[in-house]
């Protein structure tokens, strides 16, 4: 496993995570910081990635917590609850997207009080600490 330790600012919060294996996280990972502006659909935070890649293991159906890239955006997406074309308690995303990684647990409920708009930075934890 190469596992690689990533963070979100977002406002004056903080979200830990952890991305996953395989290669388009480690192409985002390799692109890092990333910029952008928060988008909100439904409990689903995403925001556009100049990155173009091919996702492995797309899935159409995801996990609170789940971090994605979405291809069609090119966008990443932070998965914390159902979304407007979800199905009582599963979370949908729009279209296929590809897990890259996963937010810490106990920054999940941090994602509740994002706002539409907000600047949002993804960037690498280096170091001993998180």
């Amino acid at each position: 496993m190469n596992e690689k330790r990533i963070v979100f600012y977002i406002g004056n919060k903080q979200i830990n995570g952890t991305l996953n294996d395989s290669a388009t996280a480690q192409k985002i990972y390799a692109s890092l910081p990333l910029e952008g502006n928060v988008n909100l659909w439904g409990k689903e935070i995403y925001f556009y990635i100049g990155i173009k890649t091919s996702p492995e293991d797309e899935k159409d159906i995801v996990n609170q917590g789940d971090i994605a890239y979405w291809p069609e955006g090119p966008a990443l997406c932070i998965f914390f609850g159902p979304t407007p074309i979800s199905k009582k308690d599963e979370i949908r995303p729009y279209s296929k997207v590809g897990i890259i990684g996963r937010v810490d647990d106990n920054s999940i409920k941090e994602l509740y009080n994002i706002k539409s708009g907000e600047k949002i930075t993804m960037k690498p934890i280096t170091g001993g600490g998180a």
